[in-house]
């Protein structure tokens, strides 16, 4: 089936970006993980997590995963083969330095810039971290800190090192290379920038609930995931703040991605499945069953989904794995 453009609901604003989604769920692989929490590399079912919750396209065929209890980043390809790119249980703190000796906590947030660096949302040092590679085509990084300070949670906008967050929870690089991040507990989207630190929205008390994710469509628009207000928000500089429309409820939308087409995917958390988003706001199972499991069809608790490499993947957090489905 080829999708065909939709139109995405605005406030304010028609804009062309999203699809007809599949219609139905489509078969699901389980990459790596087996259901059981714990810590491991290795292929498939060998590997082992502690809550995946969030995912950025890293290689050809390679993602990075944020894996929150393991206080660790990850790389999972395609095949299987997993990799801890920092961190680790043995490793939860504050560290910065070469990634080998470098310490995170709880992160939460992931995402990779065009140049290969990997910025990681760090929820319980209410920092943001930017592991940098050694030098071009390598999988070794400096870790540094981009913003806040470790153990100093606030809101403060401003220079980079001054500024302050509240457990920040995701993170985007825009196409101007800055850094976009929902900062979940100030109920504010952030964005990095030349330095600085700066409120794009939610200044205004109440905009958002949980703002957990983010997501860009094909246009630009930013697609927020607003999870304590089960809804999917859009924002441009131009037109401000909108809302996806949506026919039926979302239970609790937790993750956000759009697909070079435009079809809009949601981790829809409480639901235990994801959906895609047609022209008209209806909703259509993509992947799981509606009823938790860690069955070959179940999710429990997607946290987080992304489009990249012909495949849909998914952050099944409660169920320790990460899974894809294939896009047609």
């Amino acid at each position: 089936m080829r999708p065909r453009l939709a139109v995405l609901a605005l406030a304010g604003l028609a804009t062309t970006a999203c699809s007809t989604p599949p219609e139905g769920p489509l078969p699901m692989r389980v990459v790596a993980g087996n259901g059981t929490e714990g810590f491991a590399d290795g292929m498939g079912a060998v590997a082992r997590f502690r809550k995946p919750i969030r995912l950025a396209a890293l290689g050809k065929d390679s993602i990075a995963v944020a894996d929150i209890f393991n206080h660790a980043i990850r790389e999972v390809r395609l095949d299987g083969r997993v990799r801890t790119i920092v961190g680790g249980p043995d490793r939860k703190g504050y560290r910065d330095g070469p990634a080998e000796e470098a310490q995170i906590a709880s992160p939460h947030g992931v995402a990779v810039s065009p140049a290969g660096a990997i910025a990681v949302a760090e929820a319980a040092n209410h920092t943001v971290r930017l592991l940098t590679p050694t030098s071009e085509g390598t999988t070794r990084y400096t870790v540094s800190t981009l913003a806040g300070a470790a153990g100093q949670e606030g809101e403060a906008d401003g220079p980079a090192a001054q500024a302050r967050f509240r457990s920040p929870h995701a993170a985007l690089f825009d196409r101007d290379s800055s850094l976009v991040v929902p900062d979940i507990g100030n109920a504010r989207i952030r964005r990095i920038r030349e330095g600085r630190v700066e409120t794009v929205v939610g200044a205004e008390k109440g905009t958002f609930t949980y703002p957990m994710d983010v997501a860009l469509a094909p246009d630009g628009t930013l697609l927020i995931a607003d999870a304590g207000a089960n809804l999917v928000r859009t924002w441009t500089a131009a037109a401000g703040l909108g809302t996806l429309k949506v026919a039926d409820e979302l239970h609790t939308p937790h993750g956000v991605a759009s697909g070079p087409d435009g079809t809009v995917y949601v981790a829809d958390m409480n639901a235990h499945q994801v959906v895609a988003i047609d022209r008209e706001g209806r909703l259509t199972r993509v992947a799981g069953t509606g009823e938790k499991g860690g069955g070959s069809a179940q999710l429990n608790k997607p946290a987080a989904v992304l489009v990249h490499a012909r495949h849909l993947w998914i952050a099944d957090l409660d169920n320790h794995r990460i899974t894809v489905v294939p896009l047609r």
